[in-house]
């Protein structure tokens, strides 16, 4: 009786332990890693995966990519001009404009994860959507966590 106490204590404690450490990893954030044409980007905020998808602090992917970035404070939204296209995000929605302002025509692209704003007011952009629309490729390195963007022409 005195070893089957000890072998159901020695049990339970190893599930405990053992499930703890593995609760622990899966909610442990995953740093990701974002490149542009292989120069690795530095944000004051951490790029992360929200619902499966990165998202990356919008002002300095934005710059980094050669947009020039608004953000209207009083709606929310953010605007950024790109060569001859207005990209207008607003936050909490899962649509965003491009606009050609050679053309005037307007194409809505559909998001999975709406811009927010986390921390102390950094915005978060889903990096995929921001770079294709401003005309690069974007590729995901899982191994290693990063998100490669490089110029259409490399």
């Amino acid at each position: 009786m005195k070893k089957t106490k000890g072998f159901i204590a020695t049990v339970l404690l190893l599930i405990l332990v053992f499930g703890t450490l593995s609760v622990g990893s899966v909610f442990a954030e995953r740093v990701v890693t974002v490149t542009i044409n292989g120069e690795v980007i530095e944000f004051d905020e951490p790029a992360r995966l929200i619902d499966q998808r990165t998202m990356v602090p919008m002002r300095k992917i934005y710059e980094t990519l050669g947009a020039e970035v608004q953000w209207v404070g009083e709606i929310e939204l953010i605007i950024a001009t790109f060569e001859t296209n207005v990209i207008s995000m607003e936050i909490g929605q899962k649509s965003f404009g491009i606009t050609d302002l050679l053309t005037g025509e307007t194409k809505i692209i559909e998001l999975d994860v709406p811009p927010q704003v986390v921390g102390e007011g950094t915005t978060l952009v889903p990096v995929r959507a921001i770079s294709e629309a401003l005309g690069k490729n974007v590729d995901w390195d899982d191994a290693t966590s990063t998100v490669i963007i490089t110029d259409k022409n490399s």
